[in-house]
């Protein structure tokens, strides 16, 4: 019958707003959502049971979040790759959501003087603290956002998901 039938098809690419777009969609939120997780609890767990920065409870809310954050990630990234093979394209899309989440986590010490912001050595913007703390971020962003990516790639590659047409 053509309904069984119509459950397998890949969505039709002519409408790009259709229940089995939507569908898509979906995929790439579990999707995102379980492989960015998993990528990410590792190095939020060193980071934040390991090192003290805030324990199980801290590293429990960061893996939820990143989760929420790679789920996001991959309907983004499926719409903006397309059928566009450019490597650059795909780099770049991982590139802007790894910049914004490690800059918007790192935290501004108390000792800081304000208009213009001086903290402090080496670079007087950013201290060795905040550099730290960006470094833990950036770590833990390339892993959950490339995670995110490179299962997307995969499902991609497997048909198990469409990319936007």
């Amino acid at each position: 019958s053509s309904s069984s039938s119509s459950m397998t098809k890949q969505p039709n690419d002519n409408d790009k707003f259709s229940f089995g777009q939507r569908l898509e969609s979906i995929k790439c939120v579990v999707v995102g959502a379980l492989s960015g997780g998993i990528c990410l609890t590792p190095l939020s767990a060193l980071h934040d049971i390991a090192y003290e920065n805030g324990g199980a409870a801290q590293w429990e809310f960061d893996t939820d979040m990143g989760s929420l954050q790679s789920a996001l990630f991959a309907i983004v990234y499926r719409y903006a790759v397309r059928q566009d093979d450019n490597p650059m394209l795909n780099q770049g899309v991982i590139g802007a959501f790894v910049l914004t989440r490690t800059l918007s986590r790192v935290e501004v010490p108390s000792y800081c003087s304000a208009a213009p912001l001086s903290c402090g050595e080496p670079l007087e913007y950013f201290d060795w603290d905040m550099l730290t703390q960006a470094g833990f971020s950036g770590l833990e962003s390339i892993a959950l956002f490339g995670g995110a990516a490179a299962a997307m790639e995969y499902c991609f590659y497997r048909k198990v998901i469409s990319k936007f047409p």
